[in-house]
């Protein structure tokens, strides 16, 4: 079925506008406001909260290597450091920095009123416990001193903080003995209630539409591509959108943790490089199947082997060191894939590939926000050009746009090229006169010159009403034309063939006459009495009798001879269209695309052959 350019541009704007939408929502940030942290002290005295959250980045106080009692003055301890928040445990101005494994962590804030307060946490590794003025809120995991003792999760939070004053104390309280990473690695947010609740629902719709967005062109990928041509590319890339779609689930952690709570930390962690290793691997495969060189390179296999075994790894590993460190290989496997993949459109550039130059813009753009987005996760450094974590979907959304939109425009070429296809071969069937025929028939015009001029001047009348109905089909602009047009033009061709074969062949038509309007696809009944002629005929008179009948959703038709006939093996060769002709060949692939029939033979050596064949109606 062709894919109508409307609906091309429908997808392409669905996905434009979903780019768009995510960048307005990553910039609006839903009125998020910041205010400078410098000593872990915060001013909100003078805060509106109205339809605002305050966004908590900047400099907390911590002191590493202990969990200082949270009743007690933090700021005051001979030990305390900056600690800037997000970042990383590794991150602290301090000599022994790479060490730091635990700590406590405090922000003072000045309010303008007493009440109810929130706060939104996302991650915080491995594990944590949570304090308000000295008092227990809750704990994330289990904090200890060493390995044995920690028990890490991943589990963002809303939790509600009371205060009788307009002076508030967060302190938390991290360990993270598990991962290289520890530490408030991602924002904070604080506001009241209302605000909070508001904020949250809002980044779960926009993380709900996007993973619908994800589904929804990943579903509609896999029933689209089921033709045999474009099969393996819609399946990678399908793979790639379903794969975006449960990324996003883990990157918001909304949606996720709402159904998972209290995940031990090895099990999202996984989770996450896995998903980044299957859409690194999808798009390979992607690219491979559309790759321009007709013999890849070995490096090429080589990084594609590379891909699956660093998938297989990522999948069977259970411990948090070295999912940790093949976390952190990805890195390279991403460089190494870019490298790959630049050099395939370039050389898809080179030979003028069609849509090769887009697919290096898409491709550029996807792993250069990745590159960026991995570059702030790793080094806890907030990218303040845009919010980190919508980049790489932001990278996913074009690079499909770009590719989803090469993918239709390849399939309706396809489709066009198989129509065009088909009527290039009507207008081969049109061209086909056997020469034997042609020769045959202009030697008996000449005979008859000499001895029967009207039955010459005849021959030529019927000669010519053969090649203007032969070629009265204009395959560019007419699908069918009439079973009428179709018998006169076998009349014609038989009372030529009757003049080699001294009026031996005889046809009878029995066909109503209300059936003879039909609309039919031009030269299918004449390939099969031409072949009754070649195969069937003997020494003995031959009749062709040529039937059509009428059922509610289609025609039956029916051409039989009284002509030689064919054993079972011949009947099999002509079944499988091995030696049956050009004709018989086409009959059946055309008879297949319209109405998914084909012809039926019956046949007995020396009594003759019965064809018959369906003709769906027009719906």
């Amino acid at each position: 079925m062709q894919l109508k350019k409307t609906y091309r541009i429908a997808v392409s704007a669905i996905l434009f506008i979903s780019v768009i939408l995510l960048i307005i929502f990553s910039y609006a940030q839903y009125n998020i406001r910041t205010k400078n942290i410098i000593d872990g002290y915060l001013d909100l005295s003078d805060a509106v909260f109205n339809n605002s959250v305050y966004s908590l980045d900047g400099t907390w106080n911590i002191v590493p290597d202990s969990f200082v009692d949270p009743s007690l003055n933090i700021s005051k301890h001979p030990d305390v450091l900056p600690a800037k928040v997000p970042g990383y445990l590794y991150q602290l101005p301090s000599s022994e920095a790479g060490t730091v494994k635990y700590g406590t962590y405090e922000l003072h804030i000045a309010l303008p009123s007493p009440g109810s307060y929130c706060l939104k946490t996302s991650l915080i590794s491995g594990a944590c416990r949570l304090y308000c003025n000295g008092n227990f809120i809750d704990e994330i995991g289990s904090i200890g001193t060493s390995g044995d003792t920690e028990k890490s999760v991943w589990q963002p939070g809303i939790y509600l903080l009371n205060t009788d004053t307009c002076n508030l104390t967060i302190t938390i309280q991290v360990s993270n003995f598990n991962l290289h990473q520890g530490g408030l690695v991602k924002s904070l947010y604080f506001g009241t209630v209302d605000n909070i609740y508001f904020f949250q629902s809002m980044q779960t719709i926009k993380s709900a539409v996007i993973i619908g967005i994800f589904l929804g062109i990943g579903i509609y990928l896999l029933l689209l591509t089921c033709m045999n041509r474009h099969r393996r590319m819609g399946l990678c890339l399908s793979i790639f959108c379903l794969g975006s779609a449960f990324l996003e689930t883990l990157l918001d952690e909304n949606i996720f943790f709402y159904f998972f709570r209290n995940l031990p930390l090895i099990i999202p962690m996984k989770l996450q490089y896995v998903i980044y290793a299957i859409l690194i691997t999808s798009i390979f495969y992607f690219f491979k199947y559309i790759d321009p060189f007709k013999k890849a390179p070995a490096v090429i296999s080589i990084v594609g082997i590379l891909n699956i075994i660093y998938l297989i790894l990522m999948i069977f590993v259970n411990s948090y060191p070295v999912a940790s460190a093949l976390g952190g290989f990805g890195i390279v496997i991403l460089v190494i894939n870019i490298l790959i993949h630049l050099c395939r459109i370039i050389q898809a550039i080179r030979v003028e590939k069609k849509y090769a130059c887009l697919s290096l813009v898409s491709i550029v753009v996807l792993f250069l926000l990745s590159f960026l987005q991995f570059f702030a996760i790793e080094t806890g450094r907030a990218l303040r050009i845009f919010p980190q974590e919508n980049l790489f979907i932001v990278g996913i959304l074009f690079f499909l746009l770009c590719q989803i939109n090469i993918l239709l425009a390849d399939v309706d070429d396809a489709y066009l090229n198989a129509k065009q296809a088909d009527a290039m071969e009507i207008a081969y069937l049109q061209a086909q006169i056997s020469p034997h025929f042609m020769f045959n028939t202009l030697n008996n015009v000449s005979y008859l010159m000499e001895n029967d001029i009207p039955k010459a001047q005849e021959l030529l009348l019927r000669f010519c009403d053969y090649l203007r109905t032969k070629y009265k089909f204009d395959y560019r602009n007419q699908v069918e034309y009439s079973l009428e047009e179709e018998l006169n033009f076998l009349s014609s061709y038989i009372y030529i063939e009757n003049i080699r074969f001294h009026n031996l062949i005889t046809l009878v038509v029995n066909v109503p006459d209300e059936l003879k309007s039909i609309r039919i696809m031009p030269l299918i009944l004449q390939p099969l009495v031409e072949n009754a002629i070649k195969h069937g005929f003997s020494s003995k008179p031959l009749t062709i009798e040529i039937s059509a009948e009428e059922s509610p959703d289609h025609y039956l038709f029916r051409v039989k001879d009284n002509g030689k006939g064919m054993n079972s093996m011949q009947l099999l060769d002509v079944t499988k269209n091995r030696g049956s002709g050009i004709g018989i060949a086409n009959i059946n692939y055309r008879l297949g695309k319209r109405c998914g029939e084909a012809l039926h033979f019956e046949s007995t050596p020396s009594i003759g052959t019965t064809i018959t064949f369906n003709y769906a109606k027009e719906a």
